[in-house]
C-alpha cells in the first residue's frame, strides 16, 4: 500500500513538474526554409499552386507515390484558392490528413493549412523574384496553446521536419529547373472574319488526348478527299470542356464556304466574326500551357470578357517539319 501511495504521489509530482516547466516552453512553433531557383517564376508557382503537381517533388511522394494517383481525393479544381487534397497512407510517416489552399497570389504566394485530426499546421510558400533565380521560403506554423505535453513535443519539431522540407525544396529546385524556358508570349487583340470549317466533335481523357487529334483529321481528310472539297487553311481544334477526367473537343478542317455536307459523323459548323485575344505559341505542344498562362494573364490585366470556348490553329504541320521546337501554333479566344 505503501508503494501504491509512493507511485501516486511520485506521478503528480511529475506532472506538476512537467506542467510548471511547460508553463515556460514556446506556445508555438516556427521554421522557415529556403532555396534559389533558375527558372521562371510561372513554372515554380505552378508547382506548389496545384496541389495535383505535389507528386512532382513532394518529400511525401517518396515514401508514399499513392496518395497524389487518385483524382478523387483532389477538389475540382485542384488549384488556387480553395482547393484541397485528401490522403489516407498505409506509412506510418505519412499517416492520413487533408490540405487545403487558404490564400493564393499569382506568381507570388500560397498558404494553406493542414489537418491531421489533431490541430492544424499551417504553411506558406513565398516567391521572390532576384537576379539568379526565384528564392522559394517554405514555412511552417504550428499553435500549442496551454497543452504542456505538445510543447514539450515542439522541442525536437524542427529536428523532426526540417530533413523533409530540406529534401522538398531539393525536389522541387531540380524539376523546376529541368523544365523547359517558358518563351516570351506576345499577345494581341484582333477581329476575324467567318470561318466555315468541316468538324467531328468527340470526348476523350487525358491518356488519348495524344492520338486523338490525328485521328479525325484523317478521318475529315479522307471524306474531302472523296467528295473533292479542298483545304482553305491549316487544322483547328475548338475546346468546348476541359477537366481531369473528361475533354470534350472539336476537330476541324477550314474550308473556302458554306457547303452541303451528309455525313453521320462529320458536320459543316463555323466561327462567327468577331473580336479575338490570341498568340502564336512556338514550340511542343506539351508546352502550350505556357502561352496559355500568358494569353490569361493579358486578358486578366486588360480586363476583357471571354464569350466562347478557345481554339488552337496547328499553322506548322508536324508531318512535314520533325522538329517540334520549331512548330507554330495560333491559341484564339473570342471576346465581347
Amino acid at each position: 500500500m505503501k508503494f501504491v501511495k509512493r507511485l501516486l504521489v511520485t506521478l503528480v509530482v511529475f506532472i506538476v513538474l512537467i506542467v510548471l516547466i511547460s508553463l515556460f516552453l514556446p506556445s508555438s512553433f516556427r521554421m522557415e526554409r529556403s532555396t534559389v531557383i533558375n527558372a521562371d517564376i510561372k513554372q515554380v508557382f505552378n508547382q506548389v499552386n496545384d496541389l495535383k503537381n505535389w507528386k512532382n517533388w513532394s518529400p511525401w511522394a517518396k515514401r508514399d507515390p499513392a496518395i497524389y494517383i487518385q483524382n478523387d481525393h483532389f477538389s475540382d479544381p485542384s488549384f488556387g484558392k480553395g482547393a484541397s487534397f485528401y490522403w489516407k497512407s498505409e506509412h506510418d510517416e505519412v499517416g492520413e490528413g487533408r490540405m487545403e489552399i487558404k490564400a493564393s497570389q499569382n506568381n507570388e504566394m500560397v498558404e494553406y493549412v493542414v489537418d491531421f485530426g489533431m490541430g492544424d499546421v499551417y504553411g506558406g510558400f513565398y516567391l521572390t523574384e532576384q537576379e539568379e533565380g526565384v528564392e522559394v521560403n517554405w514555412t511552417m506554423d504550428m499553435e500549442y496553446g496551454f497543452n504542456p505535453i505538445a510543447k514539450f513535443f515542439g522541442l525536437f519539431m524542427e529536428d523532426y521536419v526540417a530533413q523533409d522540407y530540406e529534401s522538398g525544396l531539393a525536389a522541387l529546385k531540380t524539376y523546376a529547373e529541368d523544365l523547359p524556358k517558358i518563351n516570351s508570349v506576345k499577345v494581341e487583340q484582333k477581329r476575324l472574319d467567318k470561318i466555315w470549317f468541316l468538324s467531328i466533335r468527340d470526348t476523350a481523357n487525358q491518356m488519348e488526348m495524344t492520338n486523338i487529334h490525328g485521328k479525325l483529321y484523317t478521318e475529315i481528310g479522307t471524306f474531302m478527299d472523296d467528295k473533292g472539297i479542298e483545304m482553305a487553311d491549316a487544322p483547328i481544334v475548338i475546346y468546348h470542356f476541359w477537366s481531369d477526367s473528361v475533354i470534350d473537343i472539336e476537330a476541324g478542317i477550314p474550308v473556302k464556304d458554306s457547303i452541303a455536307v451528309e455525313h453521320s459523323r462529320i458536320h459543316l459548323g463555323n466561327i462567327r466574326a468577331g473580336n479575338v485575344v490570341t498568340a502564336i505559341h512556338y514550340g511542343p505542344y506539351e508546352r502550350l500551357v505556357e502561352t496559355y498562362d500568358g494569353i490569361n494573364e493579358w486578358m486578366r490585366k486588360n480586363k476583357v470578357t471571354v464569350i466562347g470556348p478557345p481554339w488552337e490553329q496547328y499553322v506548322t504541320d508536324p508531318v512535314t517539319e520533325s522538329n517540334p521546337e520549331k512548330w507554330q501554333t495560333a491559341i484564339f479566344f473570342p471576346i465581347e
